[in-house]
């Protein structure tokens, strides 16, 4: 279990209907799996694709469910109506500073652009040092190993340094994830 006073995960993924069926099942583990864990989550504020898979998972644990949705996206994404908590917020900025800042870690799951831009922002973060959490990556059906490849490309080619390694975690499963966590944040 994690300490109650400090324990959000932040989640990033998507909110694709329109994606396989083992994306929402990978999301709706790792929410139970949070959620049997203590931890809180925070994500995009979503009911549906992924983002309404994992709150859904959460919530039907128990757990405790934030969502940061940009009052532009409460028109788009309709906005899931049974979190512990929803913030609307003036842009995607704020969401995602919102987001992180209330995190002890982060995970990705598979998304589209802005799970990218998310996932991106935040390893850009921890290398600065502006960010400290563990950010593990969910590798779901193989889904981020082109960007797993521009990783080592970068590292090959002297834009990251070999170091940079640490800056993230792979795992292939929701339960990989939370054992990450469980070693990280112990």
């Amino acid at each position: 279990m994690v300490d109650a006073e400090s324990s959000t995960v932040c989640v990033y993924c998507a909110s694709s209907a329109r994606c396989a069926p083992e994306y929402y099942a990978a999301a709706a583990r790792l929410g139970r799996l949070l959620a049997e864990d203590g931890w809180s989550i925070v994500y995009g504020g979503s009911r549906i694709g992924s983002m309404g898979a994992l709150a859904d998972g959460a919530l039907a644990a128990g757990g405790r469910v934030i969502g940061v949705l940009p009052e532009l996206l409460r028109r788009l994404e309709i906005a899931h109506e049974r979190l512990t908590q929803l913030h609307i917020v003036e842009d995607m900025r704020t969401r995602k500073a919102q987001m992180l800042a209330m995190s002890r870690a982060v995970v990705a799951l598979p998304g589209g652009l802005g799970t990218f831009e998310e996932l991106l922002e935040a390893l850009t973060l921890k290398k600065l040092g502006a960010y400290s959490g563990p950010i593990v990556i969910v590798n779901t059906r193989g889904y981020f190993a082109p960007l797993f490849s521009m990783l080592e490309s970068s590292i090959a080619e002297a834009f990251l340094d070999e170091s940079h390694r640490a800056l993230w975690r792979i795992v292939e499963t929701p339960d990989d994830a939370r054992d990450v966590l469980r070693d990280a944040c112990d």
